[in-house]
């Protein structure tokens, strides 16, 4: 189901979510198996900054519908806030209460919002906020609440990547994706940031040998992440040759690039960049 997590401290507006989403929530979507396959390995970030003023963050059981709120904001062209909340509640009114949930974060005229749509009501002016997993939130309460040293939003972000690392719901993981409020700029989107997520925890029998260094495909590995552009994300890993763009502008074929259930989501591809510094598809 996800986890998304947005809080509103200290005159700062954070938002981050997970990664992994199950091959379930695909069935009957038309996806090219080059997509299906970068999906099930790399997620999709379920952040989307649709204006420098505006961002939307979604989780649940159907993820196409936040495509159709995508898809709904497109046509108008321009929008308010308030326009995006009441199109997004009517959109969760629409299937059953887990199909999708929203939280809508805002800088309009300099004042920060957070708006949680989720269990069939709007709770707006909200300090925090959260949607997807319950067991994920009880979870990172925990982790949260043990340490009150540091400042608050480090204390918040370092229980999310724990929570991304461990939740015993396994719905919940891949990487941690990191978005908020640049005030030099009064605008919304993804956070340049270097982020370590560990391995989980290994039993080591007598006589095994013991593996200090992890992969990436062991678990532990470290990642840049590079905002760049409202519509794309690089993710840079220390352990790969590859990194991965995250986008809404870029797909793989015609066939995910007309599919209008894909519309505006953040989806995966590997790429690289070359001698000249270009980036291309891996």
């Amino acid at each position: 189901m996800s986890f998304v997590y947005a809080e509103k401290i200290n005159g700062t507006l954070d938002i981050m979510c997970d990664t992994k989403i199950g091959l379930d929530r695909f069935a009957g979507a038309s996806f090219s198996k080059e997509q299906i396959e970068a999906i099930i390995k790399y997620g999709i970030v379920k952040i989307s900054i649709i204006c420098p003023e505006i961002a939307i963050a979604f989780a649940g059981n159907n993820i196409f519908l936040a495509s159709k709120l995508f898809n709904l904001l497109y046509e108008m062209r321009t929008f308010s806030t308030q326009d995006v909340v009441d199109m997004a509640y009517k959109i969760h009114l629409e299937g059953d209460i887990n199909d999708i949930e929203f939280i809508v974060a805002s800088c309009e005229e300099s004042e920060l919002s957070l708006y949680c749509i989720k269990g069939r009501e709007v709770l707006e002016d909200c300090q925090f906020a959260w949607i997807g997993s319950p067991t994920a939130h009880r979870e990172f309460q925990m982790v949260r609440n043990k340490d009150n040293n540091g400042r608050a939003s480090d204390r918040t972000r370092m229980a999310f990547l724990e929570i991304v690392q461990s939740c015993s719901d396994d719905s919940v993981g891949g990487f941690c994706i990191a978005a908020g409020h640049n005030q030099s700029l009064n605008a919304l989107g993804y956070r340049e940031c270097k982020t370590f997520q560990n391995s989980k925890s290994q039993i080591v029998k007598s006589g095994d040998n013991i593996k200090f260094y992890m992969s990436a495909m062991d678990g532990g590995f470290s990642f840049e992440q590079i905002p760049i552009s409202e519509e794309d994300l690089l993710l840079r890993i220390d352990q790969m040759e590859y990194a991965i763009l995250y986008s809404r502008r870029f797909r793989m074929c015609d066939k995910d690039k007309n599919n209008t259930q894909l519309f505006s989501l953040m989806l995966p591809m590997r790429v690289y960049e070359d001698e000249m510094g270009n980036w291309k598809r891996g």
